[in-house]
Parts: structure tokens; sequence; C-alpha cells
């Protein structure tokens, strides 16, 4: 196995036990556990820095076209600028596929302040979350308070500690009852055994990498 496909798998690795031992042993998604569990996710790493959003069409097509598509990541572990500079990188992934996905972007550097779902989007690398815009609107159906909306926020409203009111009141106050319950500390405990083991990982393999 090459050096860049060592890093795509340890990036992977890496983001996994994110969603399984933060994001799903919390249920701060309505679809994360089942959509892994029933093979509805995909996920593709960008090995090259930097990378067009264009040059990742065929990807994001391909995902377009599998009906067994419902939730997708795009990590990007080499992306050096900040948070707002990768959420436009983001937003325009799903441009590509005429918005019929909708992004998200997570990323590891927020603020020790950060509102409780910013707080909860710290990947191990920058990434973007898409989901299928039909697929959202069925989960809005089965439960009334429009999960759509988290996707509307600005960088602006991650940052604040109270979230604006256009966001579903029950993501937000399940999120914020987590933190209160479980605790900053102890939550970002768990971020940071992560965050150590990535810094061990690419401490490894980036020199590797740029060697190729």
């Amino acid at each position: 196995m090459s050096p860049r496909e060592r890093l795509a798998r340890e990036a992977i690795r890496l983001h996994d036990r994110y969603q399984v031992e933060l994001i799903e042993r919390f249920a701060l998604c309505p679809w994360a556990r089942h959509a892994r569990e029933a093979n509805r996710t995909r996920t593709h790493v960008v090995l090259d820095a930097p990378c067009l959003p264009n040059e990742l069409e065929p990807v994001l097509e391909g995902w377009d076209a599998d009906d067994s598509v419902d939730v997708a990541f795009v990590i990007a572990p080499k992306f050096e600028d900040g948070p707002d500079a990768f959420a436009r990188w983001a937003v325009s992934l799903a441009a590509l596929v005429d918005d019929r996905f909708l992004s998200a972007t997570f990323h590891p550097r927020v603020d020790e302040v950060a509102g409780s779902v910013r707080f909860f989007r710290q990947t191990p690398d920058p990434t973007a979350q898409l989901i299928r815009r039909s697929r959202l609107e069925e989960v809005r159906a089965q439960d009334p308070p429009h999960y759509k909306d988290i996707f509307s926020l600005s960088l602006e409203d991650l940052h604040a500690d109270r979230a604006p009111k256009t966001v579903a009141a029950s993501v937000i106050e399940h999120n914020q009852r987590v933190l209160d319950r479980e605790g900053r500390d102890t939550l970002q405990a768990i971020l940071d055994d992560i965050y150590a083991d990535r810094d061990r990982t690419y401490a490894k393999l980036m020199p590797l990498v740029q060697a190729q």
C-alpha cells in the first residue's frame, strides 16, 4: 500500500472514530447510525492540496446517480486554510450536482466558547458532509422540527452561544442537553483522544506522502 493509500485509509479510520464515539454514541444526528449500518454512506478522501471543487465532480456525480447513497463525506486532511475558506469550498461541492445534496462543514478548529452545534462538528480533518436533499425531506416529514434548517447555519451562527431561532429547536436542544449533561471537558476529552491519534498517525505518514 502506497503512502497516499495509507493516508486515505487512516483519514477514514479517524473519521469513523468520530462518528461512532461521539455522533452515534450521543445520538447527535438523526440518520448517522442507520445510514452507516444500512451501507448508505460513502466517503472520499482528497489527497491533494489545493483541490479544485470541479476535480471532485466525477465522485459527486457517481454518488448522485447511486440511489443507495444518502450521506457522503469528503475528507480533506491536507486542507491548510481555516474554517471560513473550507466552508466556502464545501458549499461549492453541492452546486456541482445542482444542489441535490445539501452540504454541512466540519472542522477541527473551533473557538473555546463555540456553541453546541459547532462544538460537535469538530472532526479530525476538515470534512464536508453531503446529505441527499430528498432523503432529508423524508426525515423532516417524520419529525416536524426541520432538521434541514441546521444546514443553513452560517459560520457566525455556529460560533454563537445561542443558536438562531431558524434552526430546528429539537436538534439544538438535544445537543445542548448532551453538552450540559456530559460536560464540555468530558466530551472534549473524547475529541482530544481522536486528535492525538491523528497527530501520531500523520506525523509518520505525511513525510512519506510528501516525498512521493
